[in-house]
């Protein structure tokens, strides 16, 4: 039998001894009262079941000052076994963790008719209980668990007034939804969240049973390079709700999906307490909608098209000012392999957050933009032939373009990483006819050349690489088209560097602000040492000295936020997801102070900004 979250009680000759409307009560049972707080404390709930007089039966206990220890009392006359079959409803438990309680055999089974997963016992059960394995629970000295239900009931009363029209019910209730990314430190709740949920689990990708090793798992899962998660804490006009829910994505997804939805999630589980309130579907619209495996039966069709509009993004619970948490209109997110990190964790201070840079088709290839000469390039390629060409080259064109420069609804702020430029010598390829200026490799062939490589040895290379026969025929007549249209070019060398990163800053509309990101000067190598990167260390005194003296540019290093080596992981920007957060925490700051750019401003000579 599996474990009791909610004891349902009946009253006359169970509770108590007696019939309160034949001959009152014979004997108030002191101990069954405190059955119920100790079970309580244990965390599970308590409710009533009775046909009585709901205002008399609320008097005695309150009068006990026991009433409020029952969440969703049913007092009535009506049969019991319909009344619980909404009672069960309400509180969203699955019937087979719930007991009633019951002395007359007639009511227990019209409950079970009703309800037929329910477990059920007779008032010669009660002394045994709290020696039961099923009601063990888990310890909850504070009664959170009963204080959140109180809340759940308050809501249900209200909202049934509102039965009409759920949706303006909701509107006024003023929910409010915070994002807690340090999952580690609430790793408990995290591990329960991902263990317990059902009916709104979506991946249902269960943990060990055993709590150490469910911790040590998804502390394994949290720390593997790409992975991004947060907890969900609901507040409404009721109350706080807690953690109600935890997500969990990686990356890798490959279909050639815009924004940072270029993700999958590996767990979306969410406790009922909140059911009605549509936060699963919010939270999922909120991440961009990313690819998601549905497992089993779930409460929400997340793919249903509907309008949530009555949840409110917070970075602070306490905060009733919406536009406190807002530093921009709209974030553009630009770079390399953090790009998708940083934008989760700047979601909450924009409306609008868009995310361009490096990635990964599935085909095999793997495309670069986190260089200057890229980026400019791929701002340009606005036209029908790009598109044509990026689909020969099997690249998606939306992927491919940027609109890092488009006019705004609004205020924008620009994040940009350019850590490709730090290596000049990487293979760039510049079509000879139109001029675009592209970086794309085959995933694993990183340094190769792939215009300049002897062909016999480049055919050797995709032999020997890791991709499927179908793959690697696949690749040849690209090649021979790349090979053909274009030829290889250096990056810029340090007086083009600096030339168009003032052509960025000119391109940006009046009113926007630029942030600058500098990844780290230490690099874990293939035999796990962190090394220093003397490449990186003289590219980033480079950006410092280009951008240092603009008004409306910010400069961020992510080497400041790496409180410890072993958040550098392998490869360059790789990094513990705590990094990504306090550098999205510092550009949030930085930005509320930063100056937005004039209108005509950045128009000094070139040779003014001439490195040394």
């Amino acid at each position: 039998m599996e474990a009791i979250r909610l004891v349902v009680w009946d009253l006359d000759e169970t509770f108590w001894r007696g019939t309160v409307t034949e001959g009152g009560i014979v004997e108030y049972v002191a101990e069954h009262e405190a059955i119920v707080i100790e079970l309580s404390r244990r965390g599970i709930l308590n409710s009533i079941c009775s046909k009585n007089d709901h205002d008399t039966i609320r008097s005695i206990l309150m009068e006990r000052n026991i009433w409020e220890y029952f969440i969703f009392p049913s007092i009535s006359w009506e049969s019991k076994g319909s009344r619980l079959q909404s009672l069960i409803e309400a509180t969203q438990l699955r019937p087979a963790t719930v007991l009633f309680i019951d002395d007359n055999p007639g009511n227990r089974g019209e409950a079970l008719d009703f309800v037929p997963d329910l477990q059920v016992e007779d008032e010669k059960f009660i002394p045994r209980m709290l020696l039961d394995p099923r009601f063990i629970g888990k310890q909850d000295p504070e009664m959170t668990r009963l204080k959140q239900y109180k809340l759940l009931e308050e809501r249900k009363r209200d909202q049934l007034a509102h039965a009409t029209d759920n949706s303006e019910f909701l509107r006024r209730c003023n929910i409010r939804l915070r994002v807690e990314y340090d999952v580690e430190a609430n790793l408990d709740r995290a591990v329960e969240l991902i263990a317990r949920t059902n009916q709104l689990n979506f991946t249902k990708k269960r943990l060990p049973e055993d709590v150490n090793e469910a911790k040590k798992s998804l502390l394994a899962l949290l720390k593997r390079a790409g992975c991004q998660s947060g907890l969900i804490q609901v507040v409404d006009r009721y109350g706080d709700y807690g953690y109600v829910g935890i997500f969990i994505v990686e990356g890798g997804r490959r279909d050639g999906i815009t924004d940072f939805a270029m993700q999958t999630l590996v767990h979306f589980c969410f406790s009922c307490r909140t059911l009605g309130m549509q936060i699963e579907y919010w939270v999922y619209e909120w991440l961009r909608r990313p690819s998601l495996n549905v497992v089993g039966e779930v409460l929400t069709d997340l793919f249903s098209p509907k309008t949530v509009d009555w949840v409110r993004l917070v970075t602070s619970i306490a905060s009733e000012n919406e536009s406190e948490d807002r530093v921009a209109s709209e974030i553009r997110v630009h770079g390399g392999c953090e790009a998708n990190a940083i934008a989760h964790y700047l979601a909450a201070a924009s409306d609008k957050v868009v995310v361009s840079g490096n990635f990964a088709t599935a085909e095999g290839w793997f495309a670069r933009l986190n260089g200057i000469s890229l980026l400019l390039s791929a701002a340009e390629s606005a036209d029908g032939d790009f598109d044509a060409e990026m689909a020969r080259l099997k690249l998606p064109s939306n992927l491919m373009k940027s609109a890092l420069f488009d006019e705004p609804n609004g205020n924008v702020v620009l994040v940009v990483n350019l850590a490709l430029d730090s290596h000049r010598t990487s293979p760039r390829y510049r079509h000879k006819a139109k001029g675009w200026i592209i970086r794309t490799e085959i995933n694993g062939l990183t340094t190769t050349n792939l215009v300049k490589t002897d062909e016999q040895a480049l055919r050797q290379e995709i032999e020997s690489s890791h991709h499927s026969t179908e793959a690697k025929a696949a690749f040849l007549p690209i090649l021979e088209h790349l090979r053909a249209d274009y030829e290889s070019v250096d990056g810029p060398d340090d007086m083009e560097f600096q030339r168009m990163c003032m052509s960025l800053t000119e391109r940006m509309v009046p009113g926007a602000k630029l942030v600058v990101l500098l990844d780290a000067e230490r690099y874990r190598h293939a035999d796990q040492k962190v090394k220093p990167a003397p490449w990186m260390t003289r590219f980033n005194d480079m950006v410092r000295r280009v951008f240092e003296n603009i008004p409306f540019v910010a400069i961020v290093g992510f080497d400041s936020f790496i409180m410890n080596e072993d958040e550098i992981q392998m490869g360059g920007n790789h990094y513990d997801r705590m990094v990504y957060f306090r550098v999205a925490d510092e550009i949030v700051k930085r930005v509320r102070s930063l100056p937005a750019k004039n209108t005509g401003e950045f128009t000094r000579p070139i040779d003014a900004y001439a490195l040394s």
